[in-house]
């Protein structure tokens, strides 16, 4: 499984984020953003997957990145 970060441009997203990975399943925590990272609300979804697509709206995403050791590839 990867690790991937998921930012938003609002809080509000981050929330819905967490509320549908919840519903498939799939453990989501929603944390600051990592100082690396840019983000417009500073609330991110950590999550685990085989691949980023969970199935929410990538129209409600800022950006998705995998976790690769210290570093972080944007996905989307």
């Amino acid at each position: 499984m990867k690790q991937y970060i998921a930012t938003f441009y609002d809080h509000w997203g981050a929330v819905q984020f967490r509320s549908h990975a919840k519903s498939q399943g799939i453990a989501c925590t929603l944390k600051p953003v990592p100082r690396t990272l840019s983000s417009s609300c500073g609330t991110c979804a950590w999550y685990e997957g085989e691949g980023w697509d969970i199935g929410f709206s990538p129209a409600d995403l800022e950006a998705v990145f995998r976790q690769e050791g210290t570093h972080y590839v944007k996905e989307v």
